[in-house]
């Protein structure tokens, strides 16, 4: 027990003169499944770090109590990412690399953030202001057509996927109707939507991924993306 908080600790500290190319921990003292899993892979020790690097960046312009806050929220997300181990082996790595980079994307938010402050919310709408364009994001009808893109085929053909589409379309609209007052933040939802649109087909082409694990992930970081901003609204 002593040695688990011990290594969870050495997550919550700022990234030191460890190798760039590794995570910001030790790995020969890397015992639990998403340290391991960490250590492994490189595309999560990058994850990693870059989770280090914002986590320093925050706390470092945190007050005392903000400080605190944020330690308790950090070691709150530590055992969710842990919790990501599970029977099956991709879907385990794949909630790991999802949740890292929530965690990743949420911290240096929060570290570009003015010192204890938290956004401001916009005090009038700008008259000016053109409302986006709604991008062309509609549930893949299934069974896809030849015509209709490999993201299309393999949502049709993966069980649960197709289901998953259709709850990141749900949340998108729902989304969309919560920033319907916020031009600035809706352009920015659609701006979002149309990079997963072409996120989701390029993955048939990630290099040194697995094209199906590529288009899940990118399916679920959407969709988390989404409710994180239709919250904000």
């Amino acid at each position: 027990m002593i040695r688990t908080l011990i290594v969870a600790a050495l997550a919550l500290l700022p990234l030191s003169a460890r190798a760039q190319t590794g995570p910001s921990f030790d790995c020969r003292q890397a015992r639990a499944w998403d340290e391991r899993q960490i250590c492994a892979q490189a595309d999560l020790a990058e994850l990693d770090r870059r989770i280090a690097v914002a986590w320093r960046a925050a706390t470092e312009r945190a007050s005392a109590e903000e400080r605190t806050t944020l330690q308790a929220a950090q070691r709150a997300w530590l055992g969710e990412r842990r919790g990501c181990e599970g029977p099956q082996a991709r879907e385990a790595v794949s909630c790991l690399r999802r949740v890292m980079r929530v965690r990743a994307r949420d911290l240096e938010a929060l570290a570009q953030a003015a010192p204890g402050t938290a956004a401001a919310l916009p005090t009038a709408k700008p008259a000016a202001a053109a409302a986006s364009a709604p991008t062309g994001l509609r549930a893949v009808s299934c069974p896809a057509t030849a015509t209709a893109g490999w993201a299309a085929t393999q949502i049709c053909a993966t069980p649960g996927m197709q289901a998953m589409d259709a709850a990141v379309i749900r949340d998108a609209e729902a989304a969309r109707a919560r920033l319907a007052r916020n031009p600035a933040a809706l352009a920015e939802l659609e701006t979002l939507l149309s990079r997963y649109v072409g996120a989701r087909e390029a993955c048939v082409r990630a290099s040194g991924r697995v094209p199906l694990d590529c288009l899940q992930e990118t399916m679920e970081d959407a969709q988390a993306e989404i409710r994180r901003r239709g919250a904000a609204g």
